[in-house]
């Protein structure tokens, strides 16, 4: 058994998440000021909030999918995918998965109470935390929970 916790995040989708949130903050900043002033004048203060809020909307968007994250426990796993978020045992895990092509980490879970027989039969998450484009860091978590699955369910089999 490991004690440690250890916490994986998309490295690269962080980065262009805070330059396209401020390419369009500057985008939106310049495209209001090129407006002429008496064409400004023309929206309501109601719909100058619509507009922020729409742009917060965004930019609130964008940052949910980059706090996407996969933490790794005694007790097993902590998915969060944008708003939601999955616990799932250790013995609960079938497989972890970074395929060739593949977007993101796919973690296949054993389901509850049925005869498993192959990998069809799993329940399927996406461990968006973990971004193919992050390369050997990538890789390397998808390697360290795997290590840590064998460590934490080798009692269990």
């Amino acid at each position: 058994m490991t004690s440690d916790v250890v916490v994986f995040r998309p490295r690269r989708l962080r980065v262009v998440v805070v330059v396209a949130t401020i390419a369009l903050l500057v985008v939106t900043a310049i495209g209001w000021w090129a407006l002429p002033a008496e064409t400004r004048v023309l929206f309501s203060l109601s719909q100058r909030l619509t507009l922020l809020g729409l742009l917060f909307t965004l930019v609130g968007i964008i940052g949910i999918v980059a706090s996407s994250s996969v933490r790794a426990d005694d007790e097993g796993l902590r998915v969060r995918n944008g708003l939601r978020t999955h616990q799932v045992a250790w013995s609960q895990v079938h497989k972890i998965l970074l395929r060739p092509g593949d977007p993101w980490g796919l973690l296949l879970i054993k389901p509850a109470g049925a005869v498993f027989r192959v990998d069809l039969d799993a329940e399927k998450r996406m461990l968006m935390g973990i971004q193919a484009h992050d390369g050997a860091l990538a890789r390397s978590a998808v390697e360290e929970l795997r290590r840590r699955q064998s460590l934490n369910t080798a009692g269990l089999q």
